[in-house]
């Protein structure tokens, strides 16, 4: 009797649910499509920290899973042979690939061809091409080897997640908002947490369904998250989540300028968002945190709701308090990236 639920238990501990669905389970009958599949991927970028090599290894760990079968990747330039080719469609027309039969990609968007001789995965940015390899192993997952050739495009420029996770809460180690998400996978104790492989994990799954940003904090936030220690963490949850092209937002606790922090010591006595000085120190931190995040997507604010401060606190209308974390330069610095 022991021996018959040691079977049942085991699966219970490989399956824990953390890879969702990308666990790449084998197919029925996966030996008939041996032949028909590509056993060989020229991924065109060769940095560990672009999504287009992240595409290249989930699709040569995606096909060996799916199929039982060797499917090795190439990231350096090569010779052009490989069974599949996943890059930017720039990338790919300067290895001299052929795009004049590509239809035209917005931002994000992907082609995917698997008509000739070789599976075409290209993205009009580098995002684009990990969206388009997640759809070509969604297809094989499901047996589907059917010759295709279309362009997928997003309906909205704009695909971000808000978290709900406490930096600080009353002596709680790393909570969700109204505790229905268990511990928090970025914060432990007031701090980032010191692993972040679970960060990671979470950045895969939502690329795979497109998605391009992530509020990492509860909008009931404090402005501990500004300190020197907790941006340097900050810092290495972005560094998690850009492989897959996801890039990272926080949510601002509109009176930070009233505390002090290590990043800018001496704190005012306002927080209104016309006074200059308030407009220097959010210039100040702003800087700091784009100098540690390149390709930080901005700030989430609740302001003037459930007892959070805000603009109205001085008079100013929600638009005059949005406008002084929205400055051109910032917008210019974000889009950039």
């Amino acid at each position: 009797m022991a021996a018959l639920l040691l079977l049942p238990l085991g699966l219970a501990a490989a399956e824990d649910g953390l890879n969702a669905w990308l666990r790449y389970a084998p197919i029925p009958n996966a030996e008939q499509y041996h032949g028909s599949i590509p056993s060989s991927v020229h991924a065109l970028n060769s940095s560990e920290v672009s999504p287009v090599y992240t595409a290249g290894e989930e699709l040569r760990h995606g096909i060996s899973s799916i199929f039982g079968s060797d499917c090795e990747v190439q990231h350096e330039a090569g010779d052009g042979s490989a069974d599949l080719i996943v890059g930017t469609v720039d990338a790919y027309a300067q290895s001299g690939g052929e795009c004049d039969h590509i239809p035209e990609l917005m931002e994000d968007g992907f082609y995917l061809d698997t008509t000739g001789d070789q599976v075409l995965i290209l993205g009009q940015n580098e995002r684009g091409a990990i969206y388009g390899a997640f759809e070509y192993l969604s297809m094989l997952g499901q047996g589907n080897i059917t010759e295709v050739a279309f362009a997928s495009n997003p309906d909205a420029p704009i695909r971000w997640i808000n978290q709900w996770d406490n930096l600080r809460d009353g002596g709680t180690h790393g909570s969700i908002e109204r505790g229905y998400g268990g511990d928090s996978i970025f914060f432990w104790d007031g701090e980032v947490r010191k692993d972040l492989t679970r960060a990671g994990q979470y950045a895969r799954i939502l690329s795979s369904i497109g998605i391009n940003a992530v509020v990492i904090n509860n909008v009931n936030a404090n402005e501990t998250i500004l300190n020197s220690t907790n941006l340097d963490g900050v810092a290495r949850i972005a560094d998690a989540f850009r492989p897959y092209g996801v890039r990272l937002a926080m949510s601002m606790y509109f009176a930070s300028p009233l505390k002090t922090t290590s990043l800018a010591p001496g704190s005012l006595s306002t927080f209104d968002p016309l006074d200059p000085t308030v407009q220097g120190w959010w210039n100040n931190i702003t800087d700091v945190i784009y100098e540690k995040i390149p390709d930080f997507a901005g700030y989430l604010v609740k302001a003037n709701s459930e007892g959070q401060p805000g603009p109205i606190t001085y008079n100013r209308t929600l638009a005059e308090g949005a406008n002084m974390v929205s400055a051109d330069r910032w917008y210019t610095r974000q889009t950039a990236h």
